[in-house]
């Protein structure tokens, strides 16, 4: 007599059990991502991959921000019909701050920044648009009329304003829009804690 066979003894495969187990591969991000992530590889650093991807990306934005501040100084500069040219370099760069700073604000919390899910969009521009207002009262206004004064060329004057204005950006941006926090508060905070305890 034959042995009765059992149909049922290897059953087909479900589609779940045939497919990947990983089917969709989380986003690497985009090019810019990529080609940080495989620079840091190169260098071995990839533990350092996250920051440098952030860092390039600001640097993306600062300069096309610049650009389009400068475009619109350089142009004021030429049609403002002010003699003095210490005010006429102060007008003529708070004209660019504020047109520049709408593309600013949408490319940092948009492309740039992981923003905080704690805080509302209204507080997110309020904050942005403080340590904005303070890089450009102390860098683009305060800083440019004294090295312009001192008989810097305007445009050389700020180069050297730019620079530091997108240093103090970088790390208010990071700590505000984040809400990331310097590691000597976080330090600060945990020994607060132990020392509770």
């Amino acid at each position: 007599m034959s042995a009765r066979k059992n149909p049922s003894k290897n059953p087909p495969k479900s589609s779940s059990e045939t497919s990947p187990k990983n089917p969709s591969k989380k986003s690497d991000g985009d090019i810019i991502d990529r080609l940080v992530a495989w620079g840091c590889n190169l260098l071995h650093l990839s533990k350092f991959a996250k920051t440098f991807q952030q860092l390039a990306k600001f640097f993306i934005v600062g300069c096309t921000n610049t650009a389009i501040n400068w475009i619109i100084f350089a142009i004021m500069l030429a049609v403002l019909p002010i003699a003095d040219e210490v005010a006429k370099s102060v007008v003529a760069s708070a004209i660019a701050f504020a047109i520049s700073t709408i593309f600013n604000f949408w490319a940092s919390i948009t492309w740039v920044f992981n923003t905080t899910g704690e805080k509302t969009r209204r507080r997110l521009f309020i904050e942005f648009a403080i340590f904005n207002g303070i890089a450009f009262l102390a860098f683009d206004e305060a800083l440019l009329a004294l090295l312009v004064s001192l008989g810097w060329h305007p445009m050389i004057a700020k180069v050297l304003t730019t620079a530091c204005g997108m240093v103090f950006n970088f790390i208010t941006r990071k700590m505000f829009l984040e809400g990331a926090r310097p590691n000597f508060v976080n330090k600060r905070q945990s020994k607060g804690d132990d020392d509770a305890e």
